[in-house]
Order: structure tokens, then C-alpha cells, then sequence
């Protein structure tokens, strides 16, 4: 192997290992305080498709966080500002791991966990069952004084 061959294998190794580690997440880098509050579900994408809601009346999931559990519900927007909900929610734990960050819920019926992908103050991408679940925070507004 001559020097200029040696060179560039050098240079493409460390820009490999420099990609490598630009694209790695580390899981601690979620602030999951942010998970609190209201949440529309933008679209939902499995195996490279993409799926938009087509209804006009939006549906938001509401989180609600107390140290390292909490709850979501369903929740609808009312025309006086306020929101419609049963009492019905689900209770969750979160769980970080070196896999990532973990949403474990659980009902009566059922288990399940969801990976958070991205947490931010206006995204939240969780993971479920080979579908990624992509939300934004909605605007709301109040017409109450």
C-alpha cells in the first residue's frame, strides 16, 4: 500500500467513525418533562408509507407526568375552549434503557411499550408494533377571558 492510499483510507475511516457518531442518540439526551400536555398526532408511517387523518375534528392524546410514571388520555376540543375526555386513562411508566426511552403501558387488558424517538418542545415521534407515531403540539386557543 503506497503513502496517497494510506492517506485516504485514513481520511474515509475517520469520516466514517465522525458519521457514526453525529448519527448515534444518546437516550439520556431526552428531557422527558416535555411529554407533558397536549399532543395531535400529525401522521403515522409504516414501511416507507405515510398516513394523514382526513378529519376535520381533531383527536389529541394528553400526558400527564409524575416523576417517572404518569397517564394519557383521549382528548376532544370543545367550541367553548375547553376539552372533552371520559374518565377513562391509561397509566404508563417510563423506562430508560440502554435501547432507549420506553413509554410501558398498562390496563386491565392489556401491555404494551412505545420507544420515544424524539421528544422535543413542539415533536414528539414514539415508536409502536413497526409504526412511528410523528406529533406536533397544537395551537390552542382559548376563548375563555
Amino acid at each position: 500500500m503506497n503513502y496517497l492510499n494510506f492517506k485516504l483510507l485514513s481520511q474515509l475511516t475517520i469520516g466514517f467513525l465522525f458519521f457514526i457518531l453525529l448519527s448515534c442518540k444518546n437516550s439520556q439526551s431526552i428531557n422527558i418533562e416535555q411529554l407533558k400536555g397536549y399532543w395531535e398526532i400529525d401522521f403515522i408511517s409504516q414501511q416507507r408509507e405515510t398516513f394523514k387523518s382526513i378529519s376535520s375534528a381533531p383527536l389529541y392524546d394528553h400526558y400527564a407526568l409524575e416523576e417517572m410514571s404518569g397517564y394519557y388520555k383521549k382528548v376532544a376540543p370543545s367550541i367553548t375552549g375547553t376539552f372533552e375526555t371520559s374518565d377513562y386513562m391509561t397509566e404508563f411508566k417510563i423506562k430508560k434503557t440502554d435501547a432507549g426511552v420506553f413509554l410501558n403501558f398498562k390496563t386491565p387488558w392489556d401491555e404494551w411499550r412505545k420507544k420515544i424517538l424524539q421528544l422535543d418542545s413542539q415533536k414528539l415521534i414514539l415508536e409502536h408494533e413497526k409504526r412511528t407515531f410523528h406529533y406536533k403540539r397544537p395551537i390552542l386557543i382559548n376563548f375563555n377571558p
